[in-house]
């Protein structure tokens, strides 16, 4: 039975009453007297009911003597009745005196509900118990954030879905899945919508039945999952009411975790392992079987191998399912919202996902620790420190099986496969999910393992039809690839030699060299010494990303005693404030190269590839220690906009445009007004200002009276030294550019 379409309020209660006493009610007499509803309940027994939409004292007396009248009646042929009155709403304490006086039954609609299952007290300890991974991640404890309205997407079709629209869908009939990666607010929807279905519950004698599947490990069946869950809720005493409820499909089934229940065993055969999954899921596919109504039930999209997988294994026709996906991440508005209603004023970086599940935990910072990781002087690093250990914690009290830190060290191990890998993100293979395992725990993957592997956060689907996972999250993946660097220099000499002796075509990100350089920081001998043992070795792209993790880490002096780093890839260069001197990185790729503004001592780039290169606009304008292949792209520093994006100094960024607008442009002056325009006002107005003065100073500019202001003109001896200057940026070694310096205190 999905949602009811009683067409009068008498209509209704007749329905109800059918369900309750497992025989049908219609309109009846007794002994001449007419009834509103009338249920046989068995030769010895039957049920009458008055149902009236009147609320008033005096209908309840009509009502009782009607009955009153009838059950003498019955009484003589050894037939007991049983009244009631069924009214829109709660009986006053007059009409419950009336009732008891005439040992029948006042009550409401919803009450006449609650007789065939007491929804009212099953939903109201149902609420205060978590829904699925909706909690705290830290302390476990139900999450009492506010939910934010957001949309879902048809797998199909990108409609947007509202919670209300699935709902709908559900009250109809329809089965939904609901896919989504981890922290993605999937048990946050079906929360939202328990209460959307709650709502209405006597209305559409729908009861939404929420079921954390990862609690019922081991059943087969749909009546035993329903069982387990009313037991842990404290409410035994509802199991055979609730069980009735379900035959009489009148059960909205709320199943959040399908890749949470476990096999009972680990194959690294793809078909073995569909067996499995099948297997572990026979009591949800029994439910969705059996169900009768509209079925949801949700997990993470990655777990299957692909779509008809997961349609076979949940027992789902795809004709009448709709298969909707939660968003990784919040829109600018979500977010703002969210924010909002959890009172908290923050902005994020743009470095960090609005992942739900990260939004959540950045509302759950204290004050002390917003400061840290998004103050004036965060650092990106301790966000993401603190957030994997939010990630396996949160994993760990999925699978009670697995502590926090055996979940962390295989997604470290499983990182480090990623570093061959043909792809930057994968692709991972069922074998390497054991081997990394394995690798861990010194035995192979058994029983509950397998599901831990499967449903790791941030690993997809390589494709619908491909068994194979790839980290489908960055954020997660760089800055384990930084972890597994630092565990390095703590392993055994024969992990070391293993690491040293391999071949890394992924290099660090951005965000793994600021990861790693916290440890660098600490450590900074024992890292710079395997960086050379690594350039010595196969794993130069090791080598290159301590080198690069180490030039962020401010006032360490980095000797390489002539290294030479030969044939890695590095995604970021950042020399702005490298202490690095005595190395050599030759036949490599460099994605993005940020000059500093000074040459370092005995350093050489030579032979090199280079994606972008900051702090030059030419080849011309390159240093003499740097000489590279090719480059896909230089600073660009054609107007005032693209200088600031070119990461200058507030004092640079304005010399840099003057000389522009009166060098190498066309015309033979500038206006005072053009020549200032784009600095707008405050302390860059004064810094041009200075600029100016000092280009004065030194015979670079002079002016002259015009019609309308000052007029200023390039002095054109220079223009061969100024355009040296603008194309070499920050590794000019003109005098100019470092006068201007102090225009930054």
């Amino acid at each position: 039975m999905v949602q009811q379409r009683w067409k009068t309020f008498e209509d209704q209660a007749r329905g109800i009453a059918s369900l309750i006493f497992g025989a049908p009610c219609h309109p009846g007499q007794i002994s001449g007297t007419n009834f509103d509803g009338v249920v046989v309940v068995s030769a010895l027994e039957t049920a009458v009911l008055e149902i009236s939409r009147e609320f008033n004292v005096d209908k309840v007396r009509q009502g009782a003597g009607r009955i009153g009248s009838a059950r003498l009646k019955l009484a003589a042929d050894g037939v007991v009745l049983r009244g009631y009155i069924v009214l829109p709403r709660d009986a006053t304490p007059a009409m419950q005196a009336v009732a008891e006086d005439n040992k029948l039954t006042v009550l409401s609609i919803s009450q006449l509900a609650a007789l065939f299952f007491e929804f009212p007290r099953y939903a109201t300890a149902r609420v205060s118990a978590a829904f699925g991974s909706s909690i705290d991640p830290l302390t476990g404890d139900t999450d009492k954030t506010d939910y934010v309205p957001v949309s879902y997407s048809d797998q199909e079709t990108g409609k947007a879905y509202s919670v209300s629209d699935v709902a709908d869908a559900l009250l109809s009939g329809r089965n939904v899945v609901l896919l989504g990666e981890y922290g993605s607010g999937k048990s946050r929807c079906i929360r939202q919508i328990f209460s959307h279905l709650a709502s209405d519950w006597d209305i559409n004698f729908a009861f939404p039945f929420a079921i954390n599947l990862r609690e019922c490990w081991g059943l087969n069946s749909a009546d035993e999952i329903i069982r387990r869950s009313l037991d842990l809720l404290g409410l035994d005493d509802l199991r055979a009411k609730a069980v009735r409820a379900f035959n009489s499909h009148s059960l909205i089934l709320l199943l959040d975790g399908f890749d949470e229940i476990g096999s009972q065993a680990w194959s690294a055969e793809e078909a073995r392992l569909r067996q499995l999954r099948a297997r572990a899921l026979g009591a949800a596919r029994d439910a969705i079987s059996k169900s009768g109504a509209g079925t949801l039930i949700a997990g993470r999209e990655h777990y299957f191998s692909s779509n008809e997988e997961m349609f076979s294994a949940l027992g789902l026709n795809a004709k009448n399912t709709l298969t909707l996906r939660a968003n990784d991440e919040f829109t600018e508005d979500e977010l703002a919202l969210y924010f909002d209603r959890a009172n908290l004023a923050v902005e994020l970086p743009t470095w960090l996902p609005r992942r739900p599940l990260i939004c959540q935990t950045i509302a759950l910072l204290d004050d002390n620790e917003l400061n840290e990781m998004f103050g004036i002087h965060s650092h990106e690093a301790s966000f993401w420190n603190h957030f994997i250990n939010v990630v396996c914690e949160r994993d760990a009290r999925i699978n009670t099986y697995f502590d926090a830190n055996s979940i962390y060290l295989v997604f470290i191990a499983i990182s480090r496969l990623t570093r061959r890998k043909p792809a930057n993100i994968g692709p991972v293979s069922q074998r390497d999910l054991q081997d990394a395992f394995e690798s861990v725990v010194g035995q192979l993957p058994a029983e509950e393992a397998a599901v831990m592997l499967l449903r790791l956060p941030s690993l997809g689907r390589v494709a619908p039809d491909s068994s194979d996972r790839q980290f489908v999250d960055m954020f997660i993946l760089d800055g384990l690839r930084a972890k597994d660097v630092a565990q390095i220099i703590e392993g055994d000499e024969g992990d070391r030699r293993a690491v040293l002796d391999d071949v890394w075509a992924n290099p660090l990100g951005p965000l793994g060299q600021t990861v790693l350089s916290l440890d660098i920081a600490k450590r900074a001998d024992s890292f710079i010494q395997l960086g050379k043992q690594a350039s010595k070795g196969r794993n130069s792209t090791l080598s290159a990303d301590i080198i690069a993790s180490a030039c962020i880490v401010e006032g360490i002096s980095i000797d390489g005693d002539g290294t030479e780093v030969k044939d890695a890839s590095i995604s970021l260069l950042d020399m702005r404030s490298s202490g690095l001197f005595n190395y050599s990185l030759t036949a490599s790729t460099i994605e993005n190269l940020i000059l500093p503004d000074s040459p370092p001592k005995n350093v050489r780039i030579e032979g090199c590839l280079a994606g972008n290169v900051s702090g030059a606009a030419s080849y011309s304008g390159l240093p003499s220690w740097i000489k590279l292949e090719s480059v896909d792209k230089f600073d660009s520093v054609q107007t005032v906009a693209q200088i600031r994006r070119a990461g200058l100094s507030p004092a640079h960024e304005v010399l840099v445009a003057v000389l522009k607008k009166t060098f190498l442009q066309r015309g033979s002056g500038r206006k005072e007004e053009a020549l200032l325009r784009g600095f707008g006002g405050g302390r860059i107005r004064k810094i041009a200002g200075d600029v100016v003065a000092l280009l004065m100073g030194e015979g670079i500019l002079e002016r002259h009276k015009g019609d309308e202001g000052w007029i200023y003109d390039p002095k054109r001896s220079h223009s061969d030294r100024i355009k040296r200057l603008v194309e070499q940026l920050r590794s000019s070694d003109d005098p100019l550019w470092s006068a201007v310096d102090r225009f930054n205190k």
